[in-house]
């Protein structure tokens, strides 16, 4: 039995500067929402470095998520939030 190679497909000039390109972020940041909209969960990354999925409810560095959309992340900590959004391109 041979196996196929299969050639490898190039990936786009602007994928790839994108891909590659160095994004400031705060000390807490937002990087990704994912899920259904009834349903969603997010990636952020913590003052320390840590990167966490979080869903509404869950504690993270102190504070609780309160709610999440398409675009942002709401935190809550001592009566006062604080808003996260996704890094723009």
């Amino acid at each position: 039995m041979t196996s196929k190679q299969e050639t490898p497909v190039p990936t786009p000039e602007n994928v790839a500067k994108l891909a590659t390109e160095k994004a400031t972020l705060a000390r807490t940041a937002l990087i990704g929402v994912f899920g259904s909209e009834a349903n969603l969960s997010a990636l952020i990354r913590g003052f320390n470095g840590d990167i966490a999925r979080v869903t509404v409810g869950d504690s993270f560095d102190r504070s609780l998520v309160s709610a999440i959309s398409k675009d942002s992340l709401i935190l809550a900590r001592g009566g006062k939030t604080k808003v996260l959004k996704l890094p723009r391109t």
